[in-house]
């Protein structure tokens, strides 16, 4: 067994790369079985999330895990190397333990990657790429978060990429968001965040543009704002004065000629990776667009007074994960006893069929050969055990008898 983390995130790539490596939740089962039948990987479970795309595995070969990533996204390898890490055992499962209590987030202590955590785990097993290795990690890992959520306070005053967007937001746009008409795209759980941090600003109007109608306009109704199909979006960028995207588009749905339309100053932040908003709308003059990495330090002000709840977080990981590397280890240890004393036996079995093969070969009574065979390998396995157990009952040592009883099943 080799548990391995692997993959690239916010602090080792820009969005220009991020955005090129991620795996498309509907199509994540179909990269796990590519994994599992092509890689040689025993167990697999991929996470893909805006800030980062990681692979956590059991198996021998990182070349060919660093093949498979070029390989699916169509990333040269020079150009993918210097912003992937690897992690090996017990940095290994550290590493997953701090992801899932949000440690490694681009906003320290996030919960949302928790949840995230839990759905590629959920994925992965469907996809039956998971066994009793990464069961066990998992639940440990989950019990982790769950733990530091509770005991420590990582999570006090939350922080947030949509709470970060509003406030970077408040301290770059030219205008007050009291007087600005404002147009979010998508209908997720961060568009939904960003629309209960805007609700202290009171913004002239908030217009929420979606794939769904449906869901465009439950949303809209529970925070009092409006609503239209995505058809209508090139028109409701034309009255925006800000602009906040976040779906899950793999190509970018607002395009710079749909922003030429207009001359209307707007202020856009595409917080979606792949980005919504094509980078060459930069170029004209009336848009200001920034993306989720120009939000980092908006984050890092908002996140003062956290520092001593991750040192918690972290004494509290440390020592979960050497927890589940001690279960680990004796699971190696139980699998090399059984090995040697499986050997032990077959090779006593051996000798002791060797010689009954002979006697049966010049001639002997098969009846007399079975019997003393029968014997012969019944007293050799008989005769360490009961030499150290009477040894045992001469010490006192009267766990190891009770040990025994359990061992071989025997009753009192």
């Amino acid at each position: 067994m080799s548990i391995i983390a692997c993959g690239i995130n916010h602090k080792t790539a820009p969005i220009e790369l991020r955005e090129k490596v991620v795996f498309p939740p509907e199509k994540l089962a179909l990269y796990l079985q590519d994994l599992s039948a092509n890689e040689n990987i025993r167990e697999a479970v991929l996470l893909s999330t805006c800030n980062r795309s990681e692979l956590y595995c059991d198996t021998d070969d990182i070349d060919k895990v660093t093949d498979w990533f070029c390989r699916h996204h169509r990333v040269e390898r020079a150009e993918l190397q210097p912003a992937l890490y690897f992690y090996r055992e017990e940095k290994a499962v550290e590493h997953i333990m701090q992801v899932a209590c949000g440690l490694d987030s681009m906003v320290l202590g996030e919960s949302q990657i928790l949840g995230q955590m839990k759905e590629a785990f959920s994925e992965s097993c469907a996809a039956g790429t998971v066994d009793t290795l990464f069961n066990r990690l998992f639940q440990q890992v989950f019990a982790v978060a769950k733990e530091v959520r509770t005991n420590t306070a990582i999570g006090a005053c939350p922080v947030s990429v949509s709470s970060a967007a509003v406030s970077f937001m408040k301290e770059n746009f030219s205008k007050m968001i009291s007087e600005s008409n404002v147009l979010l795209v998508g209908a997720g759980v961060t568009i939904e965040l960003v629309m209960r941090h805007l609700q202290s600003h009171s913004p002239k109007k908030i217009t929420l543009v979606n794939r769904s109608v449906e869901h465009a306009q439950e949303l809209a109704k529970k925070y009092a704002a409006y609503s239209a199909p995505i058809a209508e979006l090139p028109v409701a960028l034309m009255t925006a004065d800000i602009v906040v995207s976040a779906t899950g588009s793999t190509d970018p749905i607002i395009t710079k000629a749909m922003l030429s339309a207009g001359t209307k100053p707007v202020f856009i932040i595409d917080i979606a990776v792949p980005r919504d908003v094509e980078a060459s709308s930069s170029e004209l003059n009336h848009v200001q667009l920034h993306s989720i990495d120009d939000l980092k330090s908006t984050i890092q002000k908002n996140m003062r007074g956290r520092e001593h709840a991750a040192e918690k977080a972290h004494e509290v990981i440390k020592q979960r994960t050497q927890d589940f590397m001690a279960w680990l280890h004796s699971l190696e240890l139980v699998a090399t006893t059984i090995r040697a004393y499986r050997k032990q036996i077959e090779d006593l079995c051996a000798g002791e069929l060797s010689k009954s093969l002979r006697q049966l070969g010049r001639g002997d009574d098969p009846a007399a050969v079975l019997t003393i065979f029968a014997r012969a390998l019944t007293q050799k396995l008989l005769h360490t055990p009961t030499v150290q157990l009477r040894q045992a009952g001469f010490e006192g040592r009267i766990e190891i008898l009770q040990l025994a009883q359990q061992l071989f099943a025997i009753a009192e």
